[in-house]
């Protein structure tokens, strides 16, 4: 059998592998594939579940009482190209709740279209952005966000907020003693002592006159949860710069990033002397104040943790 000479052999080795080369350029730049590809990749973004937490109308945010119902709502993607969106909005002083579910899909890179839905769906960054037009002829922008976000996590009982807004003692505290003598005594302010933090040792009590005590709290910093909790709309990422003062109930909440300390929340409270001891505030159950001598009082408060167990955060406060 005659040879073939080895340059030929070189030659067609050369040609094959250009060939098959080529063709996988050719699959490298298919449109098709590269579509696919982007498709996957936005639904695997999209699945989970999402909440709330910005919402606006022809470019003005919420305000603070519809934005209260409208933060509750949430919209849930599934593997199988289901969805559900829960709306809920406020109606009067009552919430009404709308669901829209079906299937969706996947029209482009970060861009969902619902089934028999006109509202424009897109995934910005990390976050879910859903454009609609209200009755009236506006467009509303809802920002939602997955609800394992960073952002949402909550920083625990007691560190620095460690009251809530709606008045959650059901039964008022009564006493016969006659307490002119300790209303007389704890007069002023009173600063915290026996902390670290640098903002929480600005935390003062300010007894005013024979029922009425200021309870100051400060914090470092705030997140997306503390703007939720006071119903405050803000577009998604939070801006640098930020500030916004809440009054809601017997609480006033200043928002100021460029603060040293950026979170502050002064409640107004009503307190009652029970006994020589023991001081109790009309607007939460959970928190008391303990007089242990005439320049020291004890704030004790007690809460339920994830496990529905009772635990207790008590400060130790001096006169000044």
């Amino acid at each position: 059998m005659k040879k073939i000479p080895q340059k030929r052999n070189w030659t067609i080795l050369l040609l094959s592998i250009l060939c098959i080369g080529v063709i996988s350029c050719e699959n490298d730049d298919d449109p098709e594939n590269n579509t696919e590809t982007e498709h996957a990749a936005t639904k695997q973004a999209l699945i989970g579940e999402w909440r709330l937490i910005s919402s606006t109308i022809d470019g003005e945010a919420v305000g603070l009482e519809d934005f209260s119902y409208l933060k509750e709502s949430t919209a849930t993607f599934n593997a199988d190209n289901t969805y559900e969106l829960v709306y809920k909005r406020r109606n009067g002083n009552l919430a009404a709740t709308s669901i829209l579910s079906g299937t969706y899909t996947v029209e482009g890179i970060n861009s969902v279209t619902f089934f028999n839905s006109t509202s424009k769906i897109e995934l910005v960054d990390d976050a879910l952005q859903i454009t609609s037009t209200t009755d009236d002829n506006k467009t509303q922008v809802d920002i939602f966000i997955k609800a394992d976000n960073e952002e949402l996590a909550n920083d625990g009982e007691g560190n620095g907020d460690i009251i809530g807004d709606e008045n959650d003692n059901s039964d008022p505290p009564s006493s016969s003693f006659d307490g002119s003598e300790i209303i007389s005594q704890i007069q002023g302010v009173w600063e915290i002592t026996g902390v670290t933090d640098e903002c929480q040792k600005k935390n003062t009590l300010e007894f005013v006159g024979s029922d009425e005590v200021i309870f100051t709290q400060h914090k470092e910093t705030f997140n997306r949860n503390d703007l939720l909790k006071y119903n405050v709309s803000v577009t998604y990422p939070l801006q640098s710069d930020f500030s916004a003062v809440v009054t809601e109930g017997f609480n006033t909440i200043t928002f100021d990033s460029n603060a040293d300390c950026q979170f502050k929340k002064e409640s107004d409270l009503s307190y009652l002397v029970e006994d020589a001891e023991t001081i109790r505030i009309e607007e939460s159950s959970r928190l008391t104040f303990k007089i242990i001598d005439d320049s020291t009082i004890n704030l004790v408060y007690e809460y339920e943790d994830n496990d529905s167990n009772v635990q207790t955060i008590e400060y130790v406060y001096i006169k000044t």
